[in-house]
This record gives C-alpha cells, sequence and structure tokens, in this order.
C-alpha cells in the first residue's frame, strides 16, 4: 500500500520545485515524510543544476511550516488568493 508520496519538478531556472509532498494520516508521525524529503534535498544537493529547493504552503498549516523550517526552508513571501480551490487562498512561498 503506497502511504506517502512527494512530487517534484525541475524547473528551466535551476529550481526545484516540491509540488506536493503527503503522507496518509494514520502513517504520520512515523517518518515517512521526513525520509522522502531527505531523499529529494539530497538529490537535489548533489545535482549541479538545482540551485535552489522552493514550495508554497497555505498559510494556515502550522504543521507543514514547522516541518520545512526544521529543513532551513525559509518563509520569503505570502501570496495573496494563490490558491482557487481552497480557503484560506492565501500561501507562503519557502525556499532553501
Amino acid at each position: 500500500i503506497l502511504v506517502g508520496a512527494i512530487c517534484c519538478r525541475l524547473e528551466p531556472n535551476n529550481k526545484l520545485y516540491i509540488m506536493t509532498i503527503g503522507v496518509l494520516a494514520p502513517y504520520r508521525g512515523a517518518g515517512i515524510g521526513t525520509s522522502m524529503l531527505e531523499a529529494v534535498l539530497k538529490q537535489a544537493e548533489e545535482d549541479p543544476n538545482v540551485e535552489q529547493v522552493y514550495l508554497h504552503v497555505q498559510v494556515n498549516n502550522d504543521d507543514a511550516l514547522k516541518f520545512y523550517q526544521n529543513f532551513g526552508f525559509e518563509n520569503v513571501e505570502r501570496i495573496e488568493n494563490y490558491y482557487q480551490r481552497i480557503e484560506p487562498a492565501a500561501c507562503f512561498l519557502l525556499r532553501k
């Protein structure tokens, strides 16, 4: 059974965008998300084409903000009306 996934894309500007990361609720806290993110960050660090890693987090997702900050991501911008189908629609841009 698949309990977690991470999806990224390498953009033409040498930035790696983490599009989504998720772990099924019963499996959270077991280190699965941490392992996935560590693997992506390790590959990004080893790839000379990756200069930056970034992602968006909904402004009310405190758990995700803490999670990414523990990996050295910095909150660099608040973007209003980023999401079209969820509330709140604002997000934070995090980068490392």
